[in-house]
């Protein structure tokens, strides 16, 4: 059994974004986990691209230092139809990955549909699916915060369960499943379901 199983781990989790960079910061610890902090940094839209990016850079170095992170995980590179707005967030992901490797810290990544297997059991999970299920996970009550910011804890989320199974930074997913009931969250199993398809079948 992995010794990381057992004492509190702070993980970060980062949705990069030329826009809007969604963070959410989960302490895990014997298959359980609580949420420390979450928002979003989302620089000054009048400023040049760079002035933006340095923004970005700056406030990112200022969370680290802030919420003393033990590890980081961040969203993978995946292709999207506008080639623009994919150079800008790669962009962005270039800052993060900067400021990340100058704050000495472990990085992991995964692909948004890693991340969505691991939260919600399907890679093709929707935004709404993936909100409810972060939601049920921590115990937390529904908020209006940007998608982004639910992206990132759900990363923090994948990165724990891939910490306590003994395998962070493999590109294998686990489902999340285990945990949920160990947390007594699967005594509404037919719940969650009816939830979730409502939700599919809105989006």
């Amino acid at each position: 059994m992995p010794h990381a199983f057992f004492y509190p781990m702070r993980i970060l989790g980062i949705d990069p974004g030329s826009v809007v960079t969604g963070y959410g910061l989960v302490e895990s610890a014997s298959r359980r986990s609580r949420l420390i902090d979450s928002g979003f940094i989302r620089p000054d839209p009048k400023l040049p691209f760079g002035k933006r990016l340095l923004q970005i850079y700056d406030d990112l170095l200022t969370l680290i230092s802030d919420c003393a992170p033990d590890e980081v995980a961040l969203e993978s590179v995946f292709y999207g139809e506008n080639v623009q707005t994919m150079m800008k967030m790669c962009h962005a992901r270039g800052v993060i990955l900067l400021a990340v490797v100058n704050s000495d810290l472990p990085l992991f990544e995964y692909t948004p549909a890693e991340v969505k297997r691991a939260v919600v059991g399907t890679g093709s999970a929707s935004k709404a699916q993936v909100r409810f299920m972060v939601e049920q996970i921590l115990d937390l009550s529904p908020s209006d915060n940007p998608d982004d910011t639910y992206d990132a804890v759900a990363l923090a989320l994948c990165h724990s369960h891939r910490r306590a199974s003994g395998v962070p930074g493999s590109r294998r997913t686990n489902n999340l499943e285990d945990r949920l009931r160990q947390m007594g969250a699967y005594d509404r199993k037919n719940k969650l379901s009816e939830k979730l398809k409502a939700l599919k079948v809105k989006t």
